[in-house]
């Protein structure tokens, strides 16, 4: 989940409305209604009590020394793997050696990226020393110039850019922007506020963490024109606007390369799709975002040697969706998902296994047959429950193509957004393994 995913819920949350109203408002209109067969989950009814898993799924639960060393692979022995680094191709090469040592056919869908590193910062104004962070994607700079603070549009409109460092704060600083590049979901309000910011003429942009004592941008964005950096809310009051500032941003873009790898098992015409992101952000383990998602299609593949399902079974380990322009899934979107008819179904996996919680799922265009298929499947297991939907995310890539989705995650995994997610915190510890092997045999077992 994207920084500016996550910010787009929590500022929903804060303004009262509902996280189904976010997933309407961005949601494409779908050409295709169809209604498909529904998934024969239970074959055996199981009376009064919840089991903590059904009787024929028990061969497949010896998978917790295996996830663990995927997660202490990926996690641990390569780190953290922003899409277009050294470590994030480790991390797909990785992963498609495990799908063909499984006996899957791979193929890497490779696309264009950057590849962006940064060392720090610093800003003085008045002859104070303020901590600063290129934000992620940020061109690097050394400018001086005076500050111009804007705490709302009506201020940016009316403030005079050019040749100034413009700090946006108070109501500017409250939700992270849309992306310019950003296809699914971009409010009119976003794009202006950029668009007066490159064609204001300004040096580069400060602005206020959405978090006391965490840098957490509110423009991440490899396309934006301009040098910004975050500044911590406690030193808001060092920033007032006519005093002059001197802003270093240690930072460099590189073009690079990155892939999806998709890997296949069967045979037939039509297909149910796994997915989970490889990726991390720049400085985080990725531990529960998504390194968990990644070991659970690693565990599922592990498993399917010499057995039959009705449909094709395609793995995809989307790269990118932690970065700004998400390259990887636009690249699925265009070679694969222009036939939505060859989909069964797909299911999402980002943020599952949470120690202590339940996995949780929810529904996007699913028919009716299918969503209660599945809850009656998820009703007789323990720890399984379901959620209200919630915004973006891959399986929205599925959705807004016409094919049936569900998402898995964890609950209570948005409340780690702002303290875990996205930074060093993110380790396999938080993670329950056999958890992760659960899921990974309850997706079998839907198919």
């Amino acid at each position: 989940m994207t920084s500016a995913e996550a910010g787009h819920f929590y500022a929903v949350r804060r303004s009262g409305g509902k996280i189904t109203e976010c997933v309407s408002r961005r949601r494409m209109s779908v050409a295709v209604k169809r209604t498909v067969s529904s998934i024969a989950i239970i074959k055996e009814q199981i009376r009064g009590r919840k089991i903590h898993v059904p009787t024929y799924m028990e061969e497949n639960m010896d998978q917790k020394n295996e996830i663990q060393r995927h997660l202490q692979a990926l996690c641990e022995e390569i780190g953290p793997r922003p899409t277009g680094s050294q470590a994030n191709r480790d991390a797909v090469s990785y992963a498609r050696r495990q799908f063909e040592a499984y006996g899957l056919t791979t193929q890497l869908q490779e696309f264009d990226c950057m590849d962006w590193s940064r060392n720090g910062g610093t800003l003085k104004a008045e002859g104070k020393e303020i901590p600063v962070m290129p934000a992620p994607y940020s061109k690097g700079c050394g400018v001086q110039g005076e500050i111009i603070r804007a705490g709302s549009l009506e201020e940016l409109r009316k403030a005079p850019l050019s040749g100034k460092i413009v700090l946006l704060c108070d109501g500017l600083a409250s939700e992270p922007f849309m992306p310019k590049s950003f296809v699914f979901w971009n409010p009119d309000e976003h794009k202006e506020i950029i668009s007066l910011l490159e064609n204001g003429g300004a040096l580069a942009v400060l602005t206020v963490s959405l978090s006391a004592g965490q840098y957490l941008p509110i423009i991440e964005d490899g396309d934006f024109e301009l040098p910004c950096g975050i500044v911590l809310p406690e030193n808001l009051p060092l920033l007032d606007s006519g005093i002059r500032a001197v802003l270093k941003l240690d930072a460099e873009r590189k073009a690079a390369k990155g892939a999806n790898v998709i890997a296949s098992y069967g045979s037939g015409a039509h297909k149910v799709c796994f997915s989970a992101h490889i990726d991390t952000g720049n400085m985080t383990p990725g531990a529960l975002d998504n390194a968990s998602g990644t070991a659970v299609l690693l565990a599922m593949a592990s498993q399917l040697q010499g057995k039959t399902y009705p449909y094709r079974l395609e793995f995809v380990l989307f790269n990118g969706e932690d970065y700004y322009s998400t390259p990887g899934e636009m690249a699925y979107l265009a070679s694969h998902l222009s036939r939505p008819e060859d989909y069964v179904c797909a299911f999402n996996v980002d943020g599952a296994g949470l120690k202590g919680k339940d996995i949780t799922y929810s529904f996007y265009e699913c028919p009716e047959k299918l969503s209660s298929s599945i809850r009656s499947f998820a009703s007789r297991l323990e720890g399984f429950s379901e959620t209200e939907p919630w915004p973006q995310g891959d399986h929205t890539l599925f959705s807004f193509s016409g094919v049936p989705a569900v998402a898995i995650t964890s609950s209570g995994i948005f409340e780690l957004t702002e303290k875990v997610l996205h930074t060093e915190k993110d380790i396999p510890a938080l993670v329950d393994t056999k958890k992760l092997g659960e899921l990974a045999a309850f997706l079998l077992g839907a198919v």
